[in-house]
Order: C-alpha cells, then sequence, then structure tokens
C-alpha cells in the first residue's frame, strides 16, 4: 500500500532539517575545540589531508601504490587514535568531532540501498498517523484531571466495593500503564456504561504514551470504520496506520453500525495487532454477554483475552451539569 504523496515530501523535509541542525552542531564543536585545543584541530587537518593523499596515490599509479595505500591507512588510523586520545584527555567524548546521525543505518538520508530507509517510513507514518489524530483530543485529557468525587462513596455496587473505590482501582492501573508502556505490550478491554470515565482513562493513556514518543493513533468504532469504508478497506493507508500504531485506542465499539462487514474488519485490525504483539485499548458500553451476541465468536475470544477494566458509577457528565 502506499501512503499520499504529501508525507513523503514532509518526512524528506524533517530529515534535512535534522542534517541541517547536526552540521551546525559539529560545526560549532569543530570551532569549539580549534579555540581551545590548536593541537587537536591541527591533527583534524592533518587527517583530512589524507583524502588528498590518497587521490594523489590513485593518479600516480606508481608500482608501489598499494604499499603507500597500506602505509597512507596507518598514519590514518594513527590520527584518528591520537584525535580521540586527545579528546578524551580533555573531558570529552570520543567522538565528539565525529558525523553527528540520528539514524546510523542511513546516516539521516532515508535511503538504504534502493529502499527507503525504516527511520524515514516511521516518519511518514507519523505524520499520516497525526493527520488521522487531527481531530481527536489526544492532549486534552490527563490523570490528574480525572476526579474521583464524581463517583459514590456511601454504598457498595454489583462489583462488592463502592463506585469510587473501583474508579480510584482504575485510575491507578491506567497510570500503571501509561508508566510501564512499552513494546510488545499487552491490551486493556475497558467496559461500563457511558459517561463513567473510559474515553477519559484511554485518552489520558494515549497522552502519556505519545510524551515517550510513541505513535498512537485513536478514533471512535464508528468513525474509523466510515473512514475504512471509504478506501474500501483493503490495503488503504487508515488500515495500514491502525494495523502498525504502536498503541491503537479503539473508543465505543459496539456503537457501529450492524454490518457484517465491519465484523471482518474489525476482526482482521484486532487479529493482525495480537499476531504483531501491538498493544490495543478498547472502550465499550457493551456488557461481556452483549458483545458475544454482537460479534462472532472469532471477535469475542480475542476481547476477553484483553485485561478488564470494569467501570461502574452514575454518569459523571450528568452529575458535571447539575453543579
Amino acid at each position: 500500500m502506499g501512503f499520499d504523496s504529501i508525507f513523503f515530501s514532509e518526512a524528506e523535509n524533517e530529515l534535512s532539517d535534522i542534517r541541517l541542525k547536526n552540521s551546525m552542531l559539529l560545526d560549532r564543536r569543530n570551532e569549539e575545540i580549534r579555540n581551545k585545543y590548536p593541537e587537536i584541530a591541527e591533527m583534524k587537518r592533518e587527517l583530512s589531508g589524507t583524502l588528498t593523499k590518497l587521490i594523489t596515490i590513485i593518479t600516480e599509479r606508481a608500482d608501489n601504490a598499494m604499499d603507500k595505500i597500506a602505509a597512507l591507512e596507518k598514519e590514518n588510523l594513527a590520527l584518528q587514535e591520537r584525535i580521540r586520545c586527545a579528546l578524551v584527555k580533555n573531558g570529552y567524548p570520543e567522538n565528539y568531532l565525529s558525523p553527528i546521525y540520528r539514524c546510523s543505518i542511513c546516516e539521516d538520508t532515508g535511503i538504504v540501498g534502493d529502499k527507503y530507509c525504516s527511520c524515514f517510513m516511521d516518519i511518514v507514518k507519523r505524520k499520516a498517523a497525526e493527520k488521522l489524530n487531527s481531530t481527536a483530543p489526544l492532549k486534552l485529557c490527563s490523570f490528574d484531571d480525572f476526579s474521583l468525587a464524581y463517583y459514590d462513596d456511601s454504598r457498595p455496587t454489583e462489583l462488592g466495593t463502592t463506585a469510587r473505590e473501583v474508579m480510584s482501582d482504575n485510575l491507578t492501573a491506567c497510570r500503571r500503564y501509561a508508566d510501564e508502556f512499552h513494546l510488545p505490550y499487552k491490551s486493556l478491554l475497558m467496559q461500563g456504561k457511558t459517561g463513567l470515565g473510559k474515553t477519559h482513562l484511554s485518552l489520558s493513556i494515549a497522552s502519556e504514551v505519545l510524551r515517550k514518543g510513541y505513535n498512537v493513533i485513536y478514533g471512535s468504532v464508528p468513525d474509523l470504520m466510515r473512514k475504512l469504508d471509504k478506501e474500501k478497506f483493503e490495503g488503504g493507508e487508515v488500515m495500514d496506520m491502525l494495523e502498525t500504531a504502536d498503541l491503537l485506542i479503539l473508543d465505543d465499539l459496539g456503537a457501529e453500525m450492524d454490518n457484517r462487514l465491519y465484523v471482518s474488519v474489525l476482526y482482521s485490525l484486532i487479529n493482525a495487532r495480537m499476531n504483531a504483539s501491538l498493544p490495543t485499548v478498547i472502550n465499550t458500553n457493551l456488557e461481556l454477554r452483549e458483545l458475544e451476541r454482537k460479534y462472532d465468536e472469532r471477535i469475542s475470544s480475542r476481547l476477553l483475552t484483553m485485561e478488564k477494566l470494569f467501570f461502574t458509577g452514575s454518569d459523571v457528565r450528568v452529575r458535571k451539569s447539575l453543579e
């Protein structure tokens, strides 16, 4: 499948900026060393001169050219070692004057052989995910904004403890999930009636995981199904992003239209992510029995393998509106 060309252009611009910034940083380092330690700068100048010597040897085509090249290589390695030792002696890392690359595989060119480097494609996917997430409130929720005061603490719920105790445990579990997030990682299934904080906590997880530098995609299942429908489901940009995101958050599972094709696509998506050991956070207002009735056994069995958080209490949005 292919991404829109605009994302490739944006990735190329980002790599160009990275190369420019690293080149400017290296220039500043060389200037610093020239001013403080001219003897090291002189060794760097000599090292640069070995390339001119090599070209001269090759151009002359002398009978002993190979011997001269071997001697020049020995001289070059000795100079490199002297520079490293001098830098370390003066408190610098031994590679302080070496070229600076974010990606050592492609050296920030974005190309390896005749293919795009994985670092380049990561940028392309991130740019595409940012567009897909452009209408999602990923950074509008945080754990600190989640108030337990809206949950009753006077009587036990069907789960055996008060709503506030249940939600306190859920808040702790979600914080831990975000704090310990890594790849591969487990998936979460959040279940409970509308207005109990499932979306708030899943978006709080998203904010923290994004802050760690991972690729996160959030979307309501009905909205994502409509987007996938537009690209005819198979081999499209959206489906590829959903299948490969570091963390996928599917909100409001069960609110999409009853459609056999949607069920098939959901199974394909959830199954692909499980096979790749990529975590998914799913929110639903449906109980387990309702999930089993709405979806076939292939989907419900996979949902049941996820770590489950049950939400209980009264609709928080209603209580807030009464304040």
